[in-house]
Order: C-alpha cells, then sequence, then structure tokens
C-alpha cells in the first residue's frame, strides 16, 4: 500500500491502468469524502476526445494507487510524472556564428 497521505490531490494527472494495461489520462477535478467512512468520491476529467467527467467512489487505499475491481475487471490509477522539461547548457564553443544568425549544433563534431 503507498504510504499514508499520499493520496490523489484536485489538478493532479494520473493513468488508469485497465487489467494491468494503461488505459487512458484523467485530471481530478474533485476529490471529496463520501457519506461512508473511508470512502471518496473523485471526479476526473478523462483526456482523451470527446472530453467527459466521471465520478469514482474509491476507499482511503485506492486513492493512494492501490488495486480495485470494477464490474470483477481490475483497474488501479496511478500518478504521472511529467518528463523533465529543462534544456541542457549550450557551451560557447558549440555556438557557429553565421551570416543569418546564431547556429547552434544539435550533434558532436566527431
Amino acid at each position: 500500500m503507498p504510504p499514508y497521505g499520499d493520496m490523489f490531490h484536485k489538478g493532479e494527472v494520473l493513468l488508469t491502468y485497465f487489467q494491468d494495461k494503461p488505459g487512458f489520462f484523467i485530471r481530478v477535478e474533485n476529490v471529496e469524502r463520501d457519506r461512508k467512512k473511508g470512502w471518496w468520491r473523485m471526479t476526473f476529467l478523462i483526456l482523451a476526445i470527446p472530453l467527459q467527467t466521471l465520478t469514482w467512489i474509491l476507499d482511503d487505499d485506492q486513492m493512494r494507487g492501490s488495486d480495485f475491481t470494477m464490474g470483477g475487471q481490475p483497474m488501479r490509477v496511478k500518478r504521472v510524472a511529467a518528463p523533465d522539461t529543462t534544456f541542457p547548457q549550450v557551451e560557447k564553443e558549440d555556438v557557429q556564428e553565421n551570416s543569418k544568425g546564431r547556429v547552434v549544433s544539435m550533434f558532436d563534431d566527431e
């Protein structure tokens, strides 16, 4: 079980798994307590065309990424880490002067 306190939060992007295979991405739109203790209502936006929202009722463990079933089929929801979007630093010797502007080589000069 994932650590306590590591529940999904509004605005997070998650990946759903169906039968242990990636299914579709979702963005959490709302999380609120269900009337039943230890359960949560998670409303999310399916990031596909056409856009649609759904609400699932999940327990504490499922809200932290534990497996569950829907209609007897195994499901899981997992956080998605955004890829690194930082660019490497360009060294001055990698920049070539050109009459039309500066050209930065994407490849080594081998």
